[in-house]
C-alpha cells in the first residue's frame, strides 16, 4: 500500500504541479486500451535527462514501481507502467471478458507475434478452455500499444520484484496436500541436476554472489553489461544469442537490437532495489 500511495501522490503533483519532489519537468501521459469489455492504462511519466525507458508491467509489483519513479527524478527518462485492476488489490495478470467469457494474462509474456507463444500464457475459463481469436487479438493490441512506447528506446530497464520463497507444502483440503515450488530467482537460471528449465536455455552464463540475497539480480542481453555488473560483484545472468521465445521483453529487445537490463529484487526491499539501480544508473 505504501507504493500505491507514492504512485498516487506522484500523479497529484504531476496533476497541480505543486511538488519539490516531481517538477514541473516531469509529463505525464495516461493511454486507454480497452480488452472486450475492460480497460487497461498505460501510464507515461517523462523527464530530461537519460535515454532510459524504464518499464514496469506487474502491477502488484509496487517496490520496482516506487524504485523507478524515484531515480526517474534524479536521471531522468520515460517510465512506463500498467494499471488495470478493479479493486484495492494489485495484480500480477491482467484478466478481461468478451461476453460471457473471461481471460487472464501475464503482461510480461505478450512481445511474440508466435500465437502458440501466447497461448502459452492466455487462459481462458470456458469450459473447453479454448482461446479465440478475438482473445489473442485483444492480447497483441496491448503488446502493440506497449511495444511502440520502446522499440525505438536505447536502453530498456525493466524493473520487476519476485517473491523469493523455497519449496513448500501446502494444506488443500483434510487429505491431500500439495507442493509450491521455489519462487522466481537467479536460482531459476541455474540447471538443476539432469533438467533444464525455459530459463537455463536462454542463459548463456551466471554470476552468483553468495553473499548477496538470491532474490537481487540483473538479466542483461550484453556482454560488457554483464562484465560490469560482474566486476562489481552483482549476481547477473547474461542471456545467451538465441532465448527461448517466451513472449517476455528481454527475448523482444534482443530481436530487435535494444540493450535490455532486468533490475530484480524482493518484493518489499526498495533500499535494495534503488541501491541496484543507482549502481548501474551511475555509470
Amino acid at each position: 500500500m505504501r507504493a500505491y500511495f507514492f504512485y498516487l501522490v506522484a500523479l497529484v503533483c504531476l496533476i497541480f504541479n505543486a511538488s519539490e519532489g516531481f517538477s514541473q519537468q516531469t509529463s505525464y501521459q495516461r493511454k486507454r486500451i480497452a480488452l472486450g469489455s475492460d480497460t487497461v492504462f498505460i501510464d507515461i511519466f517523462k523527464k530530461s535527462g537519460a535515454e532510459i525507458h524504464y518499464v514496469h508491467v506487474h502491477e502488484n509489483e509496487q517496490t520496482a514501481l516506487e524504485a523507478g519513479l524515484e531515480v526517474l527524478q534524479e536521471y531522468g527518462g520515460k517510465l512506463i507502467t500498467l494499471q488495470h485492476s478493479k479493486d484495492t488489490l494489485k495484480n500480477r495478470f491482467i484478466t478481461f471478458r468478451i461476453g460471457n467469457d473471461s481471460y487472464r494474462f501475464d503482461p510480461n509474456r505478450i512481445y511474440s507475434r508466435d500465437t502458440a507463444v501466447l497461448l502459452k500464457t492466455l487462459v481462458s475459463n470456458r469450459k473447453d478452455r479454448k482461446v479465440t481469436n478475438q482473445a489473442i487479438g485483444e492480447v497483441m493490441k496491448l503488446a502493440d500499444t506497449i511495444c511502440s512506447e520502446i522499440r525505438e528506446a536505447r536502453l530498456i530497464l525493466s524493473i520487476h520484484n519476485n517473491k523469493n520463497e523455497p519449496v513448500k507444502l501446502a494444506r488443500r483440503s483434510w487429505f491431500q496436500d500439495t507442493i509450491i515450488d521455489e519462487s522466481f530467482s537467479i536460482l531459476s537460471y541455474a540447471r538443476k541436476f539432469e533438467y533444464q528449465s525455459s530459463s537455463n536455455k536462454s542463459c548463456s552464463e551466471i554470476y552468483i554472489n553468495p553473499e548477496i540475497n538470491n532474490s537481487e539480480f540483473f538479466i542483461v542481453t550484453e556482454r560488457h553489461d554483464f562484465e560490469s555488473l560482474f566486476k562489481k560483484r552483482y549476481s547477473v545472468v547474461l542471456q545467451n544469442e538465441n532465448p527461448v521465445d517466451d513472449g517476455s521483453m528481454s527475448v523482444f529487445a534482443k530481436l530487435n537490437s535494444i540493450r535490455y537490463i532486468n533490475a530484480e529484487a524482493k518484493m518489499g526491499k526498495l533500499a535494495e532495489q534503488l541501491n541496484m539501480l543507482h549502481v548501474f544508473l551511475k555509470d
